[in-house]
């Protein structure tokens, strides 16, 4: 059965397999989008697949014009509620994904011609494009590949004669097509200008993931139980030991009934912004590639200096970019380890960093206070607390007894004594403020694991952590990190080292593989690594890279040069695409079982039999058998199967068929030579 438009006439209708291969490819470029969709734009998409189905086997009709106004009308409304329930901008990109693939999903159900057929295909195209503004790994752009070539495919099928649809004929020249036009999108992605767009859309927010500006301190043990990557790591010498791998992220200053999020801001006009003495301290520098976090705040290692564009170093000494990170973000850092941050302390921050609720935990109030008496320095004060937590017998895990009173810290101190690093860290704080130390929390990444086949560090999120700064007189900010006392191999060699049996029992499958190093956690080290060059060589390929390379390529850049290597690049690819065409029509131009003809009756001349060139191969076989003394009629099924190969090919035509016909040459030969040798 056929699509037909009573319009337009049979010359624009679309062939069976053609509809079917236009359906399928609309499921698999709408496919990558479920999960940024609602669930009932799916559910539309279904719905408009199966009334196409059954137009197309001629149990219903085609929707008429009400029934588009009415379903058009209801998918606006729907968008519009979409839009409200899930809190997103009328302007979004989210937004406007699904009013697309609402419109895609309703156009096929009114696809009756050829145009209509375009239209889909059309759309296909813009509908992968738009998945790229959402996700750019390389296992994405491997599917959306894929799903080209099939809407290709689907759009050769619409050109193929009703009689003679053949897809694997029709994905065979699509894949042609797409790799043909490979060296040209080559060239355009290298050397085209990575110009700023002339419009701006809200990129995609969706979920928050990794470090948040609020913790509470189960909050971080959560992370644990993810794998997934939270940034890459290149260092350009040497890499530090894990142990001065820490990742500084956000600052936590403010505390309130057991919940930690970030201070206030100081915006005193008298208040100079801060400038960093690094003198000549030797930086390290590195490079950081940061998946999508949806906040502002950047991970380096201590004492931060910002080398690209669009980072800034806050007072608190921490990195932020300018906008959210809502994809792939790259740059770069030089960091200075033995720089002593704020040797003076501000009063405004100082006050800041030693605020502390009154009337919760007055347990730990009692404690600091004689521990207070004690030891009345300081850096003494701060030692014993971490000698408590070395002998006492506190427990590092993944899973701490729920905190539920407003004095957690009490409870955690001297009570459950079991908690993840930011129940230390927490406490650790706390103590520190009521001995009128300025503390605060610091919410980051500890360690890393090094890619052997490409040397980067690889951050996931359960190597999230959380650390105290304590400030000391002449020594400005100092690092201490509780966790190292209560668990020092969580530091020294990551937290598979530190992990008890129970806590093991609670990671995903592929992190217990991961720690297990087994065969399969090389496989996965390859897996990465093939990632990381992606984003290093694709996806992080922005305008100051490709200014750099063209300027190491072309000796400097300018508009001229940039032309010229483009027109260059571009006659280059149209050349090796023509050269493929008159290649491929080279070697179509002699048919194997012609090729193997002619050399049999060049062989048989030899023998005394020459084939004349204007004979045809049944005459000359003809005139072959009356020479050998043969009755015409034996050679008839080889004439046969001869002709049909060569004058009317078939794809289901058998090699049998073929090995039958290059037989009975073999033997006609050989019969000829033993003739001759008589």
């Amino acid at each position: 059965m056929m699509a037909i438009d009573s319009h337009t006439g049979v010359g624009s209708q679309i062939p069976r397999l053609s509809l079917a291969l236009l359906m399928l490819t609309q499921a698999v470029v709408v496919v990558p989008h479920g999960a940024h969709l609602s669930w009932w734009v799916i559910v539309v998409g279904l719905a408009c697949a199966a009334w196409r189905w059954m137009v197309f086997q001629g149990r219903w009709g085609f929707p008429s014009r009400w029934i588009k106004v009415l379903l058009v009308t209801m998918a606006a409304i729907g968008v519009g509620l979409d839009v409200r329930l899930r809190a997103l901008s009328a302007f979004s990109l989210e937004t406007a994904t699904a009013l697309l693939i609402v419109a895609f999903a309703l156009k096929l159900v009114e696809t009756r011609s050829r145009r209509d057929a375009y239209v889909v295909i059309f759309l296909s195209y813009f509908v992968i494009a738009t998945e790229f503004l959402f996700e750019q790994t390389m296992a994405i752009a491997a599917y959306e590949l894929l799903a080209v070539v099939l809407v290709t495919a689907a759009m050769v099928g619409l050109n193929q004669m009703h009689t003679r649809i053949r897809p694997l004929v029709s994905l065979r020249i699509a894949a042609t097509l797409v790799l043909q036009a490979a060296p040209l999108m080559l060239v355009l992605f290298l050397f085209f200008p990575r110009m700023a767009p002339l419009w701006s859309v809200p990129l995609p927010g969706g979920a928050q993931t990794g470090i948040t500006d609020r913790v509470t301190p189960g909050d971080i043990a959560v992370l644990t139980q993810s794998d997934e990557i939270a940034f890459r790591v290149v260092f350009d010498g040497p890499i530090p030991h894990p142990r001065a791998l820490y990742w500084r992220g956000i600052v936590y200053s403010r505390y309130d009934r057991g919940t930690w999020s970030v201070g206030p801001q100081h915006t005193a006009a008298h208040e100079p912004p801060l400038q960093l003495d690094i003198g000549t301290s030797t930086p390290r520098r590195y490079e950081v590639l940061l998946e999508p976090t949806q906040g502002v705040w950047l991970f380096a290692l201590e004492t931060p200096v910002p080398v690209s564009p669009g980072v800034e170093l806050t007072r608190d000494y921490r990195l932020v970019a300018d906008e959210p990170v809502r994809s792939l973000f790259r740059y770069r850092v030089d960091s200075f380890a033995d720089y002593v941050a704020d040797r003076s302390l501000p009063d405004w921050l100082e006050r800041r960093e030693t605020q502390i609720a009154r009337g919760v935990n007055p347990r730990a109030v009692r404690f600091a206070a004689e521990l207070a008496a004690r030891y009345p320095n300081k850096r003494d004060y701060l030692d014993a607390l971490l000698e408590r937590i070395r002998v006492e017998p506190y427990r590092y895990t993944l899973n701490p007894p729920r905190l539920s009173s407003d004095d957690d810290i009490d409870e955690f101190w001297f009570d459950t004594r079991a908690g993840f690093c930011s129940h230390y860290a927490a406490a650790f704080v706390y103590l520190a403020r009521l001995a009128g130390i300025p503390a605060r929390m610091v919410g980051g990444y500890q360690g890393g694991e090094i890619n052997p086949l490409t040397g980067h560090i690889v951050v996931r999120q359960y190597d999230a952590h959380a650390w105290a700064e304590v400030w000391l007189e002449d020594a400005g900010w100092v690092r201490m990190d509780p966790t190292a006392a209560v668990a020092p191999q969580r530091i020294e060699q990551g937290l598979d080292a530190a992990l008890s049996e129970p806590d093991r029992a609670t990671l995903s499958a592929l992190t217990a593989l991961r720690f297990g190093g087994s065969k399969i956690a090389d496989l996965m080290y390859w897996f990465e690594s093939l990632e990381h060059r992606w984003n290093v060589w694709v996806v992080g390929y922005d305008s100051d890279r490709q200014y750099h390379y063209l300027r190491q390529l072309l000796g400097g850049v300018s508009p001229v040069k940039i032309g010229l290597v483009m027109l260059a690049g571009g006659a280059v690819s149209l050349a090796l695409v023509a050269l493929s065409l008159f290649w491929r029509r080279r070697t179509q131009s002699g048919h194997p079982l012609e090729r193997t003809f002619r050399h049999f009756g060049k062989a048989l001349g030899r023998h005394g039999m020459p084939r004349a060139p204007e004979e045809s191969p049944r005459a000359f076989l003809a005139r072959v058998a009356q020479w050998l003394d043969k009755p015409a009629s034996d050679l008839m099924p080889l004439v046969e199967s001869l002709e049909a190969l060569l004058y009317n090919p078939m794809p289901d035509q058998s090699r049998h068929q073929r090995r039958f016909v290059e037989r009975g040459l073999r033997r006609l030969r050989l019969e000829a030579a033993l003739r001759n040798r008589n």
